[in-house]
């Protein structure tokens, strides 16, 4: 099976340099990293059926000290997404790190990434220090996304004040959460509906939202300032986000997903070099144990990715 994979991980070693291993392995059990180089991927790719990757940047994404540190990490490690892109362009695409909170500086990358660099979409984490993705304070940069109908792979981090059960790894419940966190600031700022060209994909299947779905339909109904909310509103939107099924192949979690979200919207996701390959082999076997029909999984596994980056197909 010729699988486009939406969630990779870039992981070079300049990036390790400037973020820190701390913050790298902050959110997991996992106190290091995986070696990791583009011929590495490649080789794990052709051992599990992966045909192409798009490459992104994960929490704790490109945020330093300054301003100024963020957009420098942002544009050196979108640069360096690009050549290997440019080296393997039949293997690899890249989604843009973006050097948010500053929304002028972000403003800068998009059209640097997009024009320049020909990044196939932009990347950028639930929250910004306590300010979720959805918030109007971003709305500049959806403008621009929406304007150029580009494709949006959001990323979860931990939230502002790593909230939760101290014990357990953040990567285990707070990312999910804050990814369901995050989907619920763009209905709720009514982000979603305003910017109908942004196409976004979640990753992780949606964090809890699938399963939360109803009752947040039901209970954003009685809030006035909830803008995109009840069944009549909520669910249409949370229908037309594209969902990626990283660690969400068990049979109650795709149960939820499948029953909210159509088919159409489910994409491929490794979460490759985090994921270790034992895991990967593991997820891959519960997919093939799911009740679809060989149209169904092919969907999932390459030609709804095909219909956000066409240029995949143009290239095989």
């Amino acid at each position: 099976m010729r699988r486009i994979d939406v969630h990779q991980h870039y992981l070079a070693k300049h990036y390790l340099d400037a973020v820190g291993l701390e913050r790298i392995t902050a959110a997991s059990t996992v106190r290091s990293v995986p070696q990791w180089s583009a011929g590495a991927a490649l080789e794990l790719m052709d051992r599990v059926g992966i045909e192409a990757a798009l490459l992104s940047v994960s929490d704790p994404g490109v945020g330093l000290e300054t301003e100024a540190l963020t957009a420098r990490l942002a544009r050196a490690c979108n640069e360096g997404q690009a050549r290997i892109a440019s080296d393997y362009p039949r293997r690899f695409g890249f989604c843009a790190a973006l050097p948010l909170p500053s929304v002028t500086a972000a403003l800068r990358e998009i059209e640097y990434a997009l024009d320049e660099l020909h990044a196939d979409g932009v990347g950028m984490l639930t929250n910004y220090g306590g300010i979720y993705a959805g918030d109007a304070e971003f709305w500049p940069v959806f403008e621009e996304l929406d304007r150029r109908g580009a494709v949006l792979f959001v990323h979860p981090t931990a939230p502002a004040g790593r909230g939760g059960f101290a014990k357990i790894a953040s990567a285990m419940l707070e990312f999910p959460f804050d990814t369901t966190r995050a989907i619920a600031s763009f209905l709720y700022h009514g982000t979603a509906a305003r910017f109908p060209n942004l196409r976004i994909i979640w990753s992780h299947g949606g964090g809890a939202m699938p399963y939360l779905a109803g009752r947040t339909a039901v209970v954003s109904a009685r809030d006035p300032a909830f803008r995109q909310s009840g069944p009549d509103r909520l669910l249409p939107a949370l229908r037309g986000f594209y969902y990626d099924l990283t660690q969400s192949v068990s049979p109650p979690t795709f149960a939820a997903l499948r029953a909210l979200v159509p088919d159409t919207n489910l994409l491929f996701g490794s979460d490759r070099p985090f994921a270790a390959e034992n895991q990967l082999n593991s997820a891959l076997a519960d997919f093939a144990r799911l009740d679809l029909s060989e149209a169904e999984r092919r969907a999932i596994n390459r030609d709804n990715a095909l219909a956000l980056f066409p240029r995949f197909g143009a290239s095989y």
